[in-house]
């Protein structure tokens, strides 16, 4: 069995907005609910540039009855958070239906902030000093509906505070995963002090996402820097970790677990080049991992692993886009529909223009 594109579709796309950082999830009915971050263009503005740090982001949805051949044309929000914007809200499906969407929040500061040499307060590319305040998640129990929380993850034990009065919670960008139980986790990273991040962790929930804890450290190391994790349990029970890198020369780490999470191999690099990285299992059982390919040709690319994963670095590369107009591209989520092919959305853009939430249908023959 092999892995072929049908087509390439257009999700949402609108010139006043900048949008990115998808995650979508298949209902039981086969509706595909797709949520994204939708910040202003700045750049129809003078002197304003592309930016990822927004504090006028929201988390909006989009739904399809249709296989992702059409969509709703107007969001509905998410969660907007009342004093700062969000960011790669990140879907999970759990075994009762409800649905969890994870975040993490940039506030805005005042100027002023740059005179006091506050640890935790940074400058982004627009000029605007802003403050991280940490990862969250919201809940709904009618299939995306209605949302409500959110609810903050427990400060990392030990970790300092990003800035007076911010806990260190952590940002996180990546798939959930249930266990067996009815555990829920989530992986996330951080650093242990103002600066470049370092380490990879995981996130507990007993109560289906009502209340977050540390649980646990995915990788650290001193001078590979590890960001973006996402989970996959495999039909075996080993619970993977697929880890975006810095200080590596972008290649994919993975460490897996044999307890649920409790305690991970030591990581490992692979061959795998691009960031950051979703996994879906097709139909015949193997695991579909999709990434971002951000340096020329910009674009999207995927392998398809074996159900272990054990043929990671020979699994053979689809090359699913090319045409990407540079590095700001990508952030790939994978889903199975209802019809059994996969969907992969993710963000992008034509020659620089308007940053637009697409996708490829895949199927397996």
């Amino acid at each position: 069995m092999d892995l072929h594109k049908v087509q390439d579709i257009v999700t949402y796309s609108d010139e006043e907005y900048y949008s990115s950082f998808p995650s979508v999830i298949c209902r039981s009915d086969g509706r595909l609910i797709l949520a994204f971050r939708r910040a202003p263009e700045r750049r129809t503005r003078p002197g304003a540039e592309v930016t990822h740090s927004d504090p006028n982001s929201w988390l909006v949805q989009v739904v399809s009855d249709d296989d992702g051949q059409t969509w709703s044309e107007e969001p509905t929000p998410v969660f907007i958070h009342p004093r700062a914007g969000n960011q790669d809200p990140c879907l999970a499906q759990l075994s009762d239906g409800t649905l969890l969407c994870s975040t993490f929040s940039w506030e805005l500061l005042c100027d002023g902030v740059a005179e006091y040499e506050v640890e935790g307060a940074g400058k982004s590319g627009t000029g605007w000093w802003m403050m991280c305040l940490g990862g969250s998640v919201v809940r709904s129990e009618d299939g995306g509906e209605t949302w409500s929380g959110p609810v903050a993850l427990e400060p990392v034990p030990s970790y300092p505070q990003w800035f007076p009065g911010a806990p260190n919670r952590a940002y996180c960008r990546g798939r959930m995963c249930e266990l067996d139980d009815g555990t829920v986790l989530l992986p996330a990273y951080c650093t242990p002090e103002p600066g470049p991040l370092r380490s990879a962790i995981l996130y507990r929930s007993d109560d289906r996402g009502e209340s977050w804890r540390y649980f646990s450290e995915i990788a650290a190391d001193e001078t590979v820097k590890f960001g973006e994790p996402t989970l996959h349990m495999t039909a075996g029970g080993k619970l993977m970790a697929f880890m975006r890198t810095a200080d590596m020369d972008g290649h994919l780490a993975v460490a897996y677990s044999l307890d649920g999470g409790k305690t991970f191999s030591q990581w490992d690099r692979t061959e795998v080049w691009g960031h950051p990285f979703t996994t879906a299992t097709v139909p015949d059982g193997r695991i579909l991992l999709a990434y971002g390919y951000r340096r020329e040709p910009f674009g999207i690319r995927c392998r398809l692993l074996e159900p272990e994963c054990e043929n990671l670095n020979e699994a053979g590369e689809l090359v699913i886009r090319t045409d990407g107009g540079n590095g700001d591209i990508g952030y790939p989520w994978a889903v199975r529909m209802a019809d059994d092919r996969m969907l992969i959305a993710y963000y992008f853009n034509i020659d620089d223009g308007t940053r637009h939430i697409a996708g490829s249908i895949l199927e397996v023959t």
